[in-house]
């Protein structure tokens, strides 16, 4: 938040190039004019919101920031103001997209820099699930010491008792973990608990975000595969689950990623999947009363992915489907 004898502004910085700096207006502190500052915006001086969408025209108090309090979006995309506990200010994921900043409690109507914050605006209840998620890990049995027994418990009455479980989540918050069984036959790898947090930008793609905006991630490979490989690959999972929070998007079915790894020189992409009828339907357990969906990682060679890349997932998903059990093998003949 910054703020002059003027007027106030919330900021978000990302990263990721892509998300660049979002603003919004919070409030002028002085009479709002009745036009739009043009010369000042031109200078880089942040311009007032005008008379005409200021709900205090005649300007309000400065901001103290002893008062103020930042509450980020579960999804990592987006953050509200808040003031002794009420909501200010937000900047969700489409903040900054089509000419739209935020909403703001002080704004009347669409203003140029801030629209309306009403009391019916779903933004609000998304903000108090966040807040509550957050108060959740000070619990005594966080959501990840929750979650995580009940979906290794899941995996292991499906596939097998697990010797092998490693934390992919590089000390970062939230913690996440990878399941890996070793049969005579398969490898099973089923990544734990990263359907703790919803994935970024889903909302802005589809319209029912809940079916696809939490994810676990597996693999099934032929068995022997060497220490070093399981090592690997699985530290190539780590680095797809961190893809929607390192880059401010989501994966989905269809969707393709880098996969290189040192058990195959062919097959150096894989695609995203819960499609194929070798592949096991799973019904993994949830956080709270959401939905989560279970994607399987699908090796292909850059032949097929560029066939994905030129017609779509499904061209190359059918043919996979046609090969049986050779789906598990980094040794397959290519469908293309």
């Amino acid at each position: 938040m910054e703020q002059d004898n003027r007027t106030a502004y919330f900021y978000l910085f990302g990263d990721n190039e892509d998300f660049g700096m979002k603003s919004c207006w919070i409030r002028n502190l002085t009479k709002a004019p009745e036009e739009i500052e043009v010369k000042l915006m031109e200078k880089g001086i942040p311009p007032m919101l005008t008379k005409e969408f200021c709900k205090f025209p005649e300007g309000q108090e400065s901001l103290n920031k002893k008062n103020l309090e930042i509450v980020w979006m579960e999804e990592g995309d987006g953050a509200a103001l808040l003031e002794n506990g009420e909501i200010l200010c937000v900047i969700p994921s489409w903040g900054g997209d089509r000419g739209f900043c935020g909403y703001a409690r002080d704004c009347n109507g669409q203003g140029g820099f801030a629209w309306e914050l009403s009391e019916d605006n779903e933004i609000r209840k998304r903000i108090n699930n966040a807040i509550s998620f957050i108060k959740e890990w000070n619990e005594e049995v966080n959501p990840f010491q929750s979650l995580q027994p009940q979906i290794l418990d899941y995996y292991e009455d499906i596939f097998g008792e697990s010797e092998k479980y490693y934390a992919i989540d590089n000390s970062d918050w939230p913690p996440k973990g990878l399941y890996v069984y070793e049969g005579t036959e398969k490898i099973v790898f089923a990544t734990v608990a990263v359907s703790l947090r919803p994935q970024p930008k889903v909302e802005m793609y589809y319209e029912d975000a809940s079916k696809v905006n939490r994810i676990e991630l597996g693999i099934i490979l032929k068995s022997g595969l060497t220490n070093d490989e399981i090592n690997n690959i699985a530290s190539l999972i780590s680095g797809i689950t961190a893809i929607p929070w390192d880059y401010i998007t989501f994966v989905a079915e269809g969707h393709t990623v880098e996969f290189e790894t040192i058990a195959s020189e062919k097959f150096k992409y894989a695609v995203l999947t819960n499609k194929l009828k070798l592949l096991p339907e799973m019904n993994v357990p949830a956080f709270g009363n959401s939905h989560t969906n279970f994607l399987w990682i699908v090796p292909v060679s850059d032949k097929e992915w560029k066939m994905m890349k030129e017609s779509g997932s499904k061209v190359i998903l059918d043919k996979l489907d046609t090969i049986g059990e050779e789906i598990f093998s980094l040794e397959r003949q290519e469908v293309v």
